[in-house]
């Protein structure tokens, strides 16, 4: 994850939005401080497995020596113990400071199945060290990833054998697998509405919202004061949050909306000056956003927004690519975000991004031999991604990428439709559906779900409010 950070993205907003919309941008505050609350444990309380994570990540890519007299501070200037134990006491913010021999205590920790753990939870040897386990990187649980302070610096370690002689140096069988006794696994929240957005004929922004519950849509699309935009991207943080972000004249502008109260900020540009962006997306770790955009140079650029500190990068990072046209991303996991991009000839080819090294990885061509796409979209169910993508047809196809398996389908598969320009998509009922959204002829906006247990993608419906002429599309869950 990036170290250096530009001035304060809240004091920015409101300088910038005060000149695009007026008095409206003290909301940006209002946001940034309400993200953060919300999603930060108490000293000694309970605390979510993906909060564990986070937290252990601030640590990386710092250069803190290793020393059991020294300390060093958390995110919000709480010192602990700069080795093993403290490290995994700051994880998962510990009131105080136990070493290797006082995590095993029944005050802090009960013993579990190496088969049975999970992000947050502690791999400890009683008179040596401790390692705080991250994942599984396969399904069979034979290899995993773990963080760790054995040595300077703090670590990131993956692909480990669960049967390797030793973890870390120490030989494996001192380890026993710990669990916090106030760790709790992060809810999955049903999202009740989704909130479609399009860029209309005219530029302008345009909003509607569909209720899960009721199976309705409202009856008419909302304009939304702003400046002219020709891409569009969205993401749901927190439920009652959507961050927003567009390209107006080839430039990066972002602006946020509060489903309950619908309440909006004003757009302000994105540092970094990016210019002749081709295209956009966001992908939301936590409460923090990673965006990814095609500059003119048909390059993959990427930003990272800290919401927790209230302000994005100072510039924008080249990353790879050539003649790139169209971009998704979903979030991996706490440490990843998958991109994908509609590459040379219309192929489909995909990148890791990776938050604790800050880097992309190479890119790889998406099997099935997809040519001449016109538009992408990616929604994740579990550990997978369905790829949805309109053909030089204008036809939908999708592919189905099993991560935990390690490959995608063989082939895209072609769904319906006709005239197809645009897609976003989410996920719906807990990864068992995938709702689709396509710009589809005279710019009109239709919705169709992609069933995963059947494998299967139902009618178009066109989406109430008579759109028209809509040059982009975007969608996101909200509560």
């Amino acid at each position: 994850m990036p170290s250096s950070r530009s001035s304060k993205f809240v004091r920015f907003a409101l300088a910038a939005a005060i000149t695009l919309s007026g008095a409206v941008a003290t909301t940006a505050a209002t946001v940034a401080t309400a993200t953060t609350a919300q999603a930060a444990s108490s000293v000694g309380g309970p605390i979510t497995r993906s909060e564990v994570i986070q937290r252990a990540q601030y640590w990386i890519g710092k250069s803190i020596p290793y020393n059991q007299s020294g300390t060093y501070p958390d995110s919000s200037g709480r010192n602990y113990r700069t080795d093993c134990g403290g490290y995994v006491d700051m994880a998962w913010h510990l009131a105080d400071g136990p070493n290797t021999q006082g995590l095993e205590s029944s005050a802090y920790t009960t013993q579990i199945s190496r088969s049975d753990l999970k992000a947050g939870d502690i791999l400890n040897s009683y008179w040596d060290h401790v390692i705080l386990f991250e994942k599984w990187d396969d399904s069979a649980h034979t290899t995993f990833s773990y963080y760790s302070f054995g040595s300077t610096p703090v670590k990131h370690v993956t692909g480990v054998s669960i049967n390797a002689a030793y973890f870390d140096s120490h030989p494996n069988g001192d380890y026993k697998a710990l669990r916090y006794n106030k760790i709790v696994d992060d809810a999955t929240v049903m999202p009740t509405n989704v909130q479609l957005d399009i860029v209309g004929g005219d530029g302008a922004l345009y909003s509607q919202f569909g209720n899960y519950s009721s199976g309705s849509f409202n009856s008419a699309w909302t304009a939304i004061s702003g400046v002219p935009i020709s891409r569009l991207t969205s993401v749901n943080v927190g439920g009652n949050l959507v961050h927003f972000y567009a390209v107006a004249d080839g430039r990066v502008f972002g602006r946020d909306h509060i489903p309950s109260s619908n309440t909006w900020t004003g757009w302000s540009e994105i540092p970094g000056g990016a210019a002749n962006v081709k295209d956009i997306a966001a992908t939301a770790v936590g409460s923090n956003v990673i965006l990814s955009i095609v500059g003119g140079d048909g390059v993959l650029y990427t930003q990272y927004g800290n919401y927790d500190a209230g302000h994005f990068d100072a510039s924008w990072v080249r990353r790879s690519g050539a003649e790139l046209t169209r971009i998704s991303s979903v979030t991996g996991d706490s440490n990843t975000v998958r991109i994908y991009a509609v590459g040379p000839g219309g192929r489909v080819y995909g990148a890791d991004y990776t938050l604790y090294s800050n880097s992309v990885g190479a890119w790889g061509e998406i099997p099935g031999g997809a040519t001449g796409v016109k538009d992408i979209t990616a929604s994740t169910s579990g550990t997978n991604v369905i790829l949805s993508v309109i053909g030089a047809d204008g036809t939908l196809y999708t592919q189905f990428g099993n991560y935990a398996a390690g490959h995608f389908d063989p082939s895209w598969v072609r769904r319906s439709g006709a005239e197809l320009t645009n897609l976003s998509s989410v996920p719906a009922f807990n990864g068992d559906v995938v709702r689709i959204y396509a710009v589809g002829p005279g710019g009109r906006v239709y919705g169709a779900d992609y069933t995963l247990y059947a494998n299967s993608v139902g009618a178009w419906g066109e989406i109430p409010g008579n759109a028209t002429n809509a040059q982009d599309i975007a969608a996101a869950n909200s509560n």
